[in-house]
């Protein structure tokens, strides 16, 4: 097991008395999807400041690929390069005129050849599925546009790791949907280390291998989302709910006592718990009434 990125003991408060983060101690497996899970107020974007150096921690630390990260201009430029993080309001990310311009911006400050920008841009395009945007302003995007062109100027970067602070917030349904499933299937080519927070708690099952639940800038918890969700009583302690899907298989266990795993928060996951109860129902009573 690697970790690519880690905090050591990261406190930090944006006012002397208030301590957003405490003692605050995580770790982030390479190649993994991390989701981090917390009420409003948690600390969780104040966390992801610190990832890629946006915010120096008042004590502790931050380690990228096992060293403390530098906060020296050039050391952190550097930094940046390899985690990229993505702000939950694409209009604090997007100030170019144009889509590719803004998509090339921070490829062309690594110092890259413009045959190797223009190479990177057209291919991050095609994979977020934005290419007919390419000269457009970005003053004219939609919401949902906006928020795939400011992923695209992440990406076009090649980071290691990639930060996203609420990527789901503002999109309906379908945008959610399209977004995360772009975002997995990209990732995973380039395998990139993704963290992300979320309070559409439905995806996270989904797309995330590993959880930790964060409150008043504290770790609550850490598991896969099976063993997280195994938990609802430590969900709702600290204002959270389970999955939808995991809520009805909750219900269907204690209300009408059937033999069903409320921990599997997927549609196929639900599916397999509710077919094997009604199996093993049928089954008991043909043994019972041959």
């Amino acid at each position: 097991m690697a970790y690519i990125l880690e905090t050591s003991h990261l406190t930090y408060g944006y006012e002397e008395d208030r301590q957003v983060l405490q003692d605050l101690t995580v770790a982030f497996e390479e190649g993994k999807t991390t989701a981090i899970l917390g009420a409003n107020g948690a600390g969780k974007s104040t966390l992801f400041l610190h990832l890629n150096g946006i915010l120096r921690p008042d004590k502790g630390e931050v380690l990228f690929q096992g060293k403390p990260i530098s906060y020296q201009k050039a050391a952190l430029r550097q930094l940046r390069s390899k985690v990229g993080i993505v702000f939950q309001n694409p209009d604090d990310q997007l100030f170019s005129a144009s889509v590719y311009q803004d998509i090339s911006f921070g490829a062309m400050n690594m110092g890259l050849e413009k045959k190797e920008v223009r190479k990177r841009v057209e291919i991050v395009m095609e994979q977020l599925g934005i290419t007919s945007l390419k000269e457009h302003p970005t003053h004219s995007l939609s919401y949902g546009q906006k928020k795939r062109v400011s992923i695209a100027g992440i990406l076009v970067m090649e980071p290691e790791v990639i930060i996203l602070d609420e990527p789901t917030a503002g999109l309906d349904s379908v945008g959610v949907s399209e977004l995360m499933h772009l975002l997995r299937k990209v990732c995973r080519q380039r395998k990139t280390t993704v963290i992300l927070s979320t309070h559409d708690i439905d995806v996270i099952p989904v797309y995330a291998d590993l959880l930790y639940v964060m409150d008043q800038g504290k770790i609550i918890a850490y598991g896969t989302p099976k063993e997280i969700f195994s938990q609802p009583e430590v969900l709702r302690k600290h204002h959270l709910r389970l999955p939808r899907l995991s809520h009805l298989l909750e219900i269907l266990q204690k209300e009408d006592a059937l033999a069903v795993d409320f921990s599997a928060a997927t549609i196929s996951g639900a599916r397999d718990q509710i077919v094997q109860c009604f199996t093993a129902i049928q089954q008991k009573r043909q043994e019972e009434y041959p």
